[in-house]
């Protein structure tokens, strides 16, 4: 049809096919794109508006118009179409049997012939050889990712570098041991500096280092370097995207094949009684107690010997070997911990009940057969007897049950490598990476018993068990019902069971995992499994399961079988003898005995195939249960004479005369066929007492046949269940009707019977449209098991119309048939799409479905995909009934589901945006069906294919040729309303389709290779362009409705994100292992496609995972601190010794500017998560790495300045994204101690991670990362490189330059390779001999960054790093010189780095360093052009200096366990620095970063205030501005200490000199950022009054600057810390203090020493002296340590010379009187502290404690060179005051002390009656020893005869009196606190006070006259109390 249709002809088809032309016709057009993506700028005006619907290029048509300009290679074969893709092959049918599962009889019946044919025939494949290629067949799997990374070398980091730890470790100890003296001079010995330096030796130097050569040549020379021996897959380095999340997945699946479970293995071994007198028979099978269902059919075996088998000879002529098994293959859908291996034995039918038969096995003992020797040949021979009469009936016996899931989980799981070799022989889905066996039930069961990994039958070690103890049946408790009930009760601990007595035998089974392809193994068909390699072997037999639940698997092999199970018989009713009743099944084609057919199953040791089975006799029983199972083969086609027939017989036991065996008792039968259906499920049947009449096998035996006799009135008395596991039948109403009538049109056979209808030719095609529309009704489980066939006949129908009474029929668009079908829940089943093999062009697809496969939905995710919301009924169109329904497959809700074609389809736009009854990825009530199935189905497309050759019988008398995707294209375009809906829903399947189709009529018509023009009429290419067309505008305008009007538009983008970058990721990680890209050439043309991504990621900077955070300044994890604390974070505190305060090892840079603008909405709004932002970056760099440079060069010379620099933090990001974080094998903190606290760090966390990983994967993971981290390294700094190279020329140089070098420094900072370093610094040195001014003209910071860095490198163990870091050092310092003569402040910069990195790094290692000078002065020495200059003698100054600091770091690390020793040299060296404030503070930092290490936050604070003092005191010197504060004075209020940073000696360096002062500290914002530190660290150690005192600092600073914001953040916090001192009123507590004193030569400088350490809050002393014991003890050796007891004064004279003394005593803060008044608050008691005092009781003979009157007390005064707190923990005692109490001084304090008590206790608000009473009982307790009687008793029974006592005499005298007075409100306050049960009590106290009171009375009242005479004036004597004391002073 040449000219077009209408509805084509409305398609718009310029716009976007134009836009496309022009960007294919450019080369790289990059930065005009750019521009289009509004990257900074606004978009472009005429850009397309997004849901315009995109028409793709006709790509042939512009082939033709623009050939190639190309030649021939890889390139052009890049864009050329590959003429190989296509190739239909033919594979036969795989057939697991040796012989082809068919009906023996024929295939008559059509259906039956359809059925077995698509099960038999071959299938044809279509290939598309580079599919595989493609994203959705080509995942970055974990296999080939290992694949791909084979070879890799390691890459060297200095973190996974460990140091020789024994010779280190024996210098340490050797230190240690060493005299420990810090008072050398703090420089230490300049000229043994100098000597230790020219000693030791340099690395190797760089060859050409000092050379003059162009920057050109430098600059190719380190690009050469980079470039060469890259990896050239940079995805292979990349961990896989999660599988469970797939993006598009094509699986290429399995051929379909027979569904089995999880398979277990069971061999019976040997049953052996206590006595062995007859045969016994056994079954096995499968008991579910949960579902309550047996799940499994029967396992016959026996174990007879043959001697007892001979017994039964008469009734069994010969045993086929199928019979013989001992060994069955169990399969297990479903494995939970509710399954059950029941056992049942019986054994021959004889006289008696089971109780009497089984009496004897119970009774009778093996070691008793002598004993029993005639009895048991009674037994013997009465068995004989009953064998051979009754030897064809049986009688239950005996059973037990093995809870499976016990065996398997006590044999325990496999080891991991065993598993993985489980793995390989499971059947692979084509994702073999996976993690779980690919069993479907192995996945269901990990749902369905949630995860519990125990149910795994696969993986346990083989168990052989030995059952011991049967139960014995009992003959009412026969059913399932009561088996159910005994295995629930199994399991509970007081099981019922245990008290039965139980009959002892011994039963031995293996129970194992079961082999992939197990020898001599029979189907449940008795087929033979292949190999079998000999017939006349035992063979295993496979049991058919019945699973738990349904399973969507399709039939692949015909199987045609039956099981009866009767299960009740009531004959209460019946007259006449009927007790022994067994009932005998048989399977009859006619009604003459003769026709009972030879098609039941044989149980064990007997004929394959029987007539007839019995049922076992349950002895003198008229209503007994029966157990048994009856296994029939039915034949393929059945008639109306089929049926079973069941006989009851009444069995004689006993042997009488004219008693016949057996007596018929009762006749009833089951028709098989039921208007033409196969009749299962219950029956409850009536019985007849009469043989059934002539034909009665037609009719039911519930129809009353007329003269016939009934049990019971023809009620129901027999029930009986019928199973199928048919691949014939259906057992679906919907299903036959549709099959009856699709038959009845191919074979042309009217009228058709249909139930109880005879359908006419001329109603059928109304009948055939119901029928497809009831198809919607079917169950699900059919239709999926039937689905190759039910799809066959679709569209079978669809491509023919069928002639009806000589009219074609109009019922079969593609839209209605597939629809109708559809619309249920079949589609949860996966399909195969299955092409023709037949070579007649118009045939159509045949459609089948596939075994179970790997599935890739959302399974594991809470949220159930939307479209498990199936709707059972949907409408049906109300227009045209041609196109009533939607155009979708069988398969189209399960494909949606399962997404087998991929793109998780589950939530996908194009399904969800289509699903009217659920939002955005949720799911309402999805039946439990649904979801199982969906938990079963797999997903992969398939391209097998079923020969449909019986199609071309109907060719002859078919009027039309139609093909299949022209008939599908056409019906799709003109549907509408309901229809175009499910169609749209399901698009991707319709398209598959298509495809197929389209490709068997290419191929059959041989017109795969001819021009696509030529291929199709154009009429279908109209109805495909418009197809096309119409879909992409629906989904895009959908997209934006929803994206514009969701409410949940914020899920939705987090959900959009995510997919998209795993869309781009997905893409660029397959094009990474294309081969067909390998050649660089290729891959950067494929790169170029992806240019605007760089745009895009550059938009997207804000949104990204900030990976930087965990760098910021207090080592805050990288949550949203607020925005203002980073930001004042990160603009004040200086880089050059920045996270020195946090104690990392190397301080880190700030956050480039330009994140510092995300504000928190931005960074809220649509933030990616970490993996989402490190799979867009890992792209970005892809396209880096691989785009042509040329081209970068050209996008980026277009860039803004602006655009230039968010590229620069792009790229800063990606260096922190990508650095490598593994920590060494030892701990991840060495020796750092209080791990146990750190259990938040990141470190802690990955290694508890790690545990279950072995070390070769650890191993191997580290190569992995290492080589990532340095190749994304790598492709940075390329990129850096470019963007130099791109803007040297223009004028915003300075700029961008400035953010290149910021990267450059922060990917120093980062952990990173040798090898990248390497690059790194050759790359550094090309960029500071370029452009020397930009570094130490304008670029300062960065210098100070810089020199640190490359120090810090310059201690590297790895000496490749330490080589290049001392030849940029030199570089740099030659440089600074060459530029101003002088290089002051590179030497300043260098000294602070050293103390900063000195100070701070816990692995610094000063050997390596060294090296690294001696490098550096040798390069000075070698340096020819600059000999003459004073620079060799600068940097020798230099060096030595540096070596200076080297010398004190020796001393640090000796004392790098010692903290207080530690501090106190930093401590020091800070002191040394005094005339060089940069340096000093430096060290206070240093110091700083120690004690918040080490949780001192109010040391820490204190350090943080003498910087900040020692700024403000040059700061005064620099500017004069009124607000700032005057220099240390100002500081005062917060500590006096702060007074020694005044710079006020001669030595004063001026500030204006070059490099001093020239750090970012000595500015404003510097003193500010100091001091919001300190108040920080302040209000951490609970000081908030000195928070307040730092703010009255700040405060006019920020007035000054108008700054309310800050001030409002201020007051803020004021309030916060004022809050805190009224809430923690009472609680508080700050430090506890002890005097240490140190003793022997061992303790070198410290001997003789006394300090006052301050330790934590309620540090005991029994702490403190275990850790200086242990610290001590661990250095001299435990045996050389003491601990001094007492605080007595210590004479060195009379200690051991040899060994090292500490005396550790408790003391308290000491204040005068009058400072009292100043005191008043808790913190004012413990905040500057400078003086101190403990008290030492004695007496004048020597002991420590004495009676009243000798007990003296030694009380001594300390005072500290220091206010507490300090900036140590430790302060030298400079001044020692002692003062000695007489006795009855101790008393008279002793009374004061009670006293203050007492007061307290009384007036305390609120009363505390415990407190109080305890007081009392000790000041009125008549049991009190020494108590306050005994001591008025000793001090005031006399008056002294001493004159100078007297006045202790009468304060004594008064503090009794005092004392009564409180002793009397204390009882008075108890007595308004009791309840009445304490009123004895307070009687008792009161009775024991006035005994006091009479006691003390005389005594109080004795006065001494003198010192009442009035002569004496009252004030001359007012301070005899410390006149009189004794007093000794020891300064």
């Amino acid at each position: 049809m040449a000219e077009r249709r209408a509805f084509a002809q409305k398609i718009s088809r310029t716009v976007a096919a134009e836009v496309r032309k022009q960007i294919a016709g450019q080369y790289g057009g990059s930065p005009q794109l750019l521009k289009n993506l509004s990257v900074g700028g606004n978009a472009a005006s005429n850009a397309i508006p997004l849901t315009e619907a995109v028409e793709p290029v006709d790509f042939e048509e512009y082939l033709i118009t623009h050939p190639p300009l190309i030649e021939s290679g890889p390139l052009r074969d890049l864009i050329e179409f590959p003429p190989d893709d296509i190739e239909v092959l033919y594979t036969p049918r795989e057939c697991r049997t040796l012989g082809q599962a068919v009906p023996e009889e024929g295939e008559n019946d059509p259906h039956v012939r359809d059925c077995v044919r698509s099960y038999t025939e071959d299938w044809a494949v279509v290939n598309r050889k580079y599919h595989k290629l493609g994203t959705a067949f080509n995942p970055n799997t974990l296999d080939k990712q290992k694949e791909r990374q084979r070879g890799l070398p390691k890459q060297v980091f200095e973190s996974d570098e460990l140091p020789d730890h024994s010779s280190y470790q024996d210098d340490q100890d050797d230190l240690k041991r060493r005299s420990m003296s810090i008072d050398d001079t703090p420089r230490g010995s300049w000229a043994c500096s100098i000597f230790d330096l020219k000693n030791s030796q340099p690395d190797a130097l760089l060859p050409h280092l000092l050379d003059r050569v162009p920057n050109e040549e430098i600059d190719h020379h380190n690009e050469d370097q980079r470039k060469s021996n890259r990896h050239r897959e940079l995805f292979a380095l990349h961990p896989a995207l999660d599988e469970e999340e797939p993006i598009e997945r094509h699986c290429v699946p399995d051929v379909p094949k027979e569904h089995f479970g999880q398979r277990l293995l069971v061999k019976c071994l040997s049953l052996k009684f206590e006595i062995e007198i007859e045969p016994i028979f056994a079954s096995l099978a499968l008991y579910d107690v949960k579902e309550k269902k047996k799940i499994s059919e029967n396992f016959y075996f026996d174990l007879n010997s043959e001697q007892t088998k001979f017994m039964l000879r008469p009734h069994i002529p010969s045993a086929a070997i199928s019979t013989l098994a001992r060994s069955a293959v169990f399969s297990i859908t479903y494995p939970s911990q509710d399954v059950f291996l029941v056992i049942k034995l019986e054994k021959v039918l004889q006289q008696g009940d089971i109780g009497e038969c089984a009496e004897p096995y119970m009774v009778f003992k093996e070691s008793d057969a002598a004993k029993n020797k005639e009895k048991l040949e009674k037994l013997r021979s009465q068995s004989e007897q009953f064998c051979q009469r009754l030897g064809r009936y049986r009688m239950p016996f005996a059973w037990t049950a093995i809870h499976l899931m016990n065996i398997v989980n006590s044999a325990g799981s496999l080891e991991r490598d065993t598993e993985l070799e489980m793995g390989l022989s499971e059947r692979k889905g084509s994702w073999s990476e996976r993690r779980n066996s690919s069993i479907v039930g192995r996945r269901s069961l990990e749902r369905t018993t949630s995860g519990d990994e125990s149910c795994s039958l696969t993986s346990f070690r083989p168990a052989t068990l030995t059952v011991t103890n049967f139960f014995k049946q009992e003959g009412d408790r026969l059913s399932d019902e009561d088996l159910y009930k005994f295995l629930a009760d199994m399991r509970r601990p007081s099981s019922v069971l245990r008290r039965l007595r139980p009959i002892t035998a011994q039963l031995k089974i293996d129970i194992s995992p079961a082999p992939e392809n197990p020898h001599y193994c029979l189907t449940p068909d008795l087929l033979q499994v292949k190999p079998y390699p000999d017939s006349r072997v035992r063979p295993t037999k496979e049991i058919l399961e019945f699973p738990a639940r349904d399973i969507y698997v399709p039939n692949t092999t015909y199987r045609n079988l039956l099981h009866v199970n009767p299960q009740s018989l009531n004959f209460a009713n019946r007259q006449g003898s009927a007790r022994n009743i067994t009932v005998k099944v048989q399977f009859m084609n006619g009604e003459d005995p003769s026709n009972a057919m030879p098609v039941i199953f044989g149980k064990s040791s007997c004929a394959e195939y029987s007539k007839e089975a019995y049922t076992a006799v349950v002895y003198h029983n008229r209503s007994p249960d029966f157990h048994d199972e009856v296994k029939i083969k039915l034949p393929a086609s059945l008639t109306d004479h089929h049926h079973i027939l069941f006989t009851f017989y009444h069995v004689s036991c006993q042997q009488k005369q004219n008693t016949p065996l057996e007596t018929p008792v009762g006749y009833t039968w089951i028709p098989m066929l039921q208007n033409g259906r196969l009749r299962t499920g219950h029956f409850c049947l009536p019985v007849s007492l009469e043989k059934p009449p002539q034909s009665y096998s037609v009719l039911s035996p519930d129809v009353p046949l007329p003269g016939m006799k009934w049990v019971d009135n023809h009620r129901g008395v027999f029930n009986v269940e019928v199973v199928a596991a048919s691949a014939i039948h259906t057992q679906d109403q919907y299903l036959d009707k549709f099959f009856a009538l699709v038959h009845a049109l191919d074979e042309h056979m009217f009228p058709v019977r249909i139930g109880d209808m005879r359908i006419m030719e001329n109603n059928l095609e109304a009948e055939l449209k119901s029928s497809i529309a009831a198809l919607n009704s079917a169950q699900l489980e059919p239709v999926v098991r039937f689905l190759h066939l039910l799809l066959d006949k679709l569209v079978l129908l669809m491509v023919r119309p069928p002639v009806i009474a000589g009219q074609i029929g109009t019922l079969c668009p593609p839209t209605y048939i597939i629809s109708e079908s559809s619309q249920k829940k079949i589609s949860l089943s996966h399909i195969y799409i299955l092409d023709p093999n037949s070579p007649s062009p118009g045939q159509c697809l045949r459609l089948g479905l596939g075994g179970s496969v790997h599935y890739a939905t959302m399974a594991r995710s809470a949220v159930r995909p939307s479209s498990l919301n199936l709707n059972r009924s949907r409408s049906l169109s109300n227009s045209n009934p041609d196109i009533s329904g939607t155009p979708t497959s069988p398969d189209d809700e399960v494909r949606s589901i399962i997404g087998s074609k991929g793109l998780d389809r589950s939530n996908s736009w194009v399904h969800t945006m289509g699903c009217k009854s659920a939002p955005w990825g949720t799911s309402p009530g999805s039946s439990s069906d649904a979801k199982q199935a969906m938990e079963r189905s797999g997903n992969r497309m398939s391209s097998h294919t079923e020969s449909a050759s019986f199609l071309q019988t109907l060719t002859g008398r078919l009027p039309t040729k139609k093909l299949f995707h022209e008939e599908l294209a056409l019906q799709w375009v003109v549907s509408s309303g309901s229809v175009r809906e499910g169609a749209l829903q399901q698009a991707w399947f319709f398209f598959e389709l298509m495809v197929k189709s389209i490709i068997h009529h290419l191929y059959f018509t041989d017109r795969l290779q001819s021009p696509r023009k030529n291929r199709f009429p154009e009429r279908f290419m109209d109805d495909i362009t418009a197809l096309v067309s119409t879909i992409a505008g629906d989904i895009v305008s959908r997209c934006i409705y929803l994206i514009e009007n969701t409410v949940k538009t914020l899920i939705l983008m987090f959900g959009l994100h995510k997919k998209v970058i795993s869309v781009v990721h997905n893409l660029l990680s397959s094009h990474d292992s294309d081969p067909r890209y390998a050649d660089p050439e290729v891959k950067a043309r494929v790169a170029l496609l992806y240019l605007p991504l760089i745009g895009i990621v550059m938009e997207t900077l804000p949104q990204l995972y900030d990976f930087t955070e965990s760098h910021n300044q207090w080592g805050r994890p990288g949550g949203p601190g607020t925005e203002e604390q980073e930001a004042e974070g990160n603009s004040m505190i200086s880089q050059t010794v920045a996270m020195a305060i946090a104690g990392t090892s190397v301080p880190q840079m700030s956050r480039p500017s330009s994140f510092l603008l995300n504000t928190q909405a931005t960074r809220q709004h649509g933030s990616f998560s970490a993996e989402s932002s490190r799979s867009l970056l890992i792209c970005l760099l892809w396209v880096l790495k691989n785009a042509d440079e040329m081209v970068l060069q050209k996008w980026f010379t277009d860039l803004s300045v602006s655009q230039l620099s968010r590229l620069l933090d792009l790229l800063y990001l990606c260096v922190s994204c990508f650095e490598y974080k593994r920590s060494p094998s030892g701990s991840a903190f060495g020796s750092q101690e209080n791990l146990r606290w750190r259990k938040d760090m990141t470190h802690w966390r990955q290694t508890s991670e790690k545990m279950d990983k072995t070390r070769a994967e650890l191993e191997h993971e580290a190569i992995i990362d290492g080589n990532l981290a340095t190749e994304a390294n790598l492709i940075i700094l390329d990129t850096l490189e470019i963007i130099v190279q791109t803007v040297s020329v223009t004028e915003s140089k300075e700029s961008i330059l400035g953010g290149v070098l910021k990267v450059l420094l922060h990917s120093m900072a980062c952990n990173q390779s040798a090898l990248y370093l390497q690059h790194c610094f050759a790359t550094q040195r090309a960029l500071v001999s370029k452009f020397p001014e930009l570094l130490f003209e304008e670029e300062t910071e960065q210098c100070a960054d810089l020199c640190l860095r490359l120090l810090r490198n310059c201690s590297s163990s790895i000496s490749t790093i330490r080589a290049h870091a001392s030849a940029s050092l030199y570089l740099l310092m030659r440089q600074n010189f060459e530029i101003g003569n002088n290089f002051a402040r590179v030497k300043m910069q260098v000294t602070m780095s050293l103390s900063s990195l000195v100070g701070t790094s816990q692995n610094f290692n000063e050997e390596f360093l060294r090296r690294s000078l001696k490098t550096i002065l040798t390069y000075a020495e070698e340096d020819l052009e600059l000999r003459e200059t004073t620079f060799p003698d600068q940097v020798q100054d230099l060096v030595f200096n540096l070596h200076m600091i080297l010398s004190d770091t020796v001393k640090m690390k000796e004392h790098q366990e010692d903290p207080e020793m530690l501090i106190d040299l930093m401590y020091r060296i800070a002191k040394g620095y005094q005339t060089s404030p940069d340096l000093r503070l430096t060290w206070l930092q240093n110091m700083a970063g120690k004690h918040s290490e080490r949780n001192n936050h109010a040391e820490a604070a204190q350090c943080l205030v003498h910087s900040a003092a020692l700024v403000a005191e040059y700061l005064s010197m620099l500017e004069d501005r009124k607000y700032l504060p005057v220099g240390c004075v100002t500081f005062q209020n917060i500590s006096s200490n702060v007074l020694e940073e005044s710079a006020v000696s001669d030595d004063v360096v001026s500030p204006d000199e070059e490099g001093i002062c020239s750090g970012k500290y000595f500015t404003e914002a510097g003193l500010v950022g100091l001091l919001e530190q300190a108040a920080a660290s302040f209000s951490m150690a609970g000081l908030y009054e000195a928070v307040n005192e730092v703010y009255k600092v700040l405060i006019p600073v920020h007035e000054a600057n108008r700054d309310a914001k800050k001030l409002a953040t201020i007051h803020g916090k004021l309030q916060e810390a004022f809050g805190k001192i009224v809430h923690q009123n009472g609680k508080r507590m700050f430090g506890t203090y002890f005097r240490v004193g140190f003793y022997g030569s061992k303790f070198g400088d410290l001997d003789e020493q006394e300090f006052v350490y301050k330790e934590p809050a309620i540090t005991k002393l029994a702490e403190i002296s275990h850790r200086l014991e242990s610290f001590y003890g661990e250095r001299f050796g435990e045996d050389q340590v003491e601990v001094i007891k007492d605080s007595n004064p210590v004479d060195k004279c009379k200690l051991d010379p040899n060994k090292a003394f500490i005396q550790i005593t408790y003391v308290e803060p000491y204040f005068d009187t009058y400072e009292m008044k100043d005191r008043i608050t808790y913190f004012d008691k413990n905040y500057n502290l400078r003086r101190f005092v403990y008290c030492t009781p004695f007496t004048l003979d020597g002991r420590a404690h004495g009676d009243l009157h000798e007990q003296f007390k030694r009380k001594t005064n300390l005072t500290t060179s220091h206010a507490f707190p300090y900036i140590k923990t430790r302060i030298n005692i400079i001044h020692k005051e002692e003062i000695i109490s007489t006795p009855i001084e101790v008393a008279i304090e002793d009374m004061q002390k009670k006293t203050q008590e007492l007061a307290f206790a009384t007036h305390q608000d609120p009363s505390d009656a415990k407190m109080l009473q305890m007081v009392l009982q000790g000041s009125v307790g008549t049991t009190v020893n020494q108590g306050p009687l005994e001591v008025a008793q000793v001090f005031l029974s006399e008056i002294p005869s001493d004159p100078k006592l007297y006045r202790h005499h009468n304060k004594l005298r008064l503090c009794f009196k005092d004392f009564t007075k409180r002793c009397e409100d204390a009882l008075r306050k108890n007595k308004s606190l009791i309840g009445p049960d304490q009123k004895e009590y307070q009687r008792e106290l009161e009775r024991n006070y006035h005994r006091l009171k009479e006691a003390l009375q005389p005594l109080i009242n004795r006065k001494i006259p003198q010192l009442y005479k009035p002569v004496l004036q009252v004030n001359s004597h007012r301070d005899s109390f410390s006149r009189m004391s004794l007093r000794k002073l020891d300064v």
